[in-house]
């Protein structure tokens, strides 16, 4: 039904790790043009949208198309015990994962698919945000980092040539300034300012996707899910939707 060969085996292990941190068990899709997963987390906190291109693989056989449960974790597990220079093989045969490491040995694992009850995600397409920016990844990782110093939150503010990432206790705060232009900064759809706060626990998560994107695209509006793409242009694209932290 489907057979997938690839030698790109590190860049395969990282954007899985990175799901991992937010997705245990998940439906992944098996399409013609490559592999695409929606999921939401267990406290429906954020919506993963993960997207592998068939271009990551040297060969890429498919008949038609397929939904299969997997335990993430457990695909991790092998993936970490491949090496960068083998080439990985990936079959299904009688509903297991057949996964093959060839390098200086040939070694074998098996894992079974499993059931996933099919919870409603979020209709992606219906969400309306008013903005839309981007920046260097490393720079908002710094912005996350600094506020992770005094809380467990960031607010983010938008206006029309500016952000701002805000982390504040009650005595204290840590703040970045962007202005249009610095730290790649990039305005694409500015309706009016925005002011959201979201939870630092799941972005420290996200970020980890910078190693596959040196810039970042967020779309928000106010008080509302923000959504996060990071891309490796015909290979990964991972997108993330975060419901924002109610204001206290």
């Amino acid at each position: 039904m489907f057979e997938a060969k690839t030698n790109n085996i590190a860049l395969l292990r990282d954007s899985i790790a990175t799901v991992a941190e937010l997705i245990d068990e998940t439906e992944m899709h098996i399409k013609e043009y490559g592999l695409q997963m929606i999921s939401a987390d267990r406290a429906v906190v954020v919506v993963v949208d993960f997207y592998l291109s068939r271009n990551l693989f040297s060969e890429y056989k498919y008949h038609e198309d397929a939904r299969i449960g997997i335990n993430l974790q457990n695909l991790l597990q092998i993936l970490k015990r491949a090496n960068d220079e083998d080439v990985m093989t990936i079959k299904l045969i009688d509903n297991k994962i057949d996964i093959t490491l060839r390098g200086q040995s040939t070694r074998k694992f098996v894992l079974p698919l499993i059931d996933i009850s099919r919870e409603e995600t979020p209709p992606l397409d219906k969400l309306e945000f008013s903005t839309s920016i981007s920046l260097n990844s490393d720079v908002l990782n710094s912005g996350i980092e600094d506020a992770e110093l005094l809380t467990d939150s960031v607010i983010f503010t938008i206006t029309k040539d500016h952000l701002t990432m805000k982390g504040e206790s009650d005595s204290s705060f840590t703040q970045l300034d962007l202005a249009k232009g610095e730290g790649g900064l990039k305005m694409h759809d500015m309706g009016e300012p925005v002011r959201a706060r979201y939870s630092l626990d799941y972005l420290k998560k996200i970020i980890k996707a910078k190693k596959f994107s040196p810039d970042v695209k967020l779309s928000m509006a106010n008080d509302y899910p923000m959504k996060m793409q990071f891309e490796s242009p015909g290979k990964i694209q991972l997108g993330f939707i975060l419901a924002p932290r109610v204001e206290e």
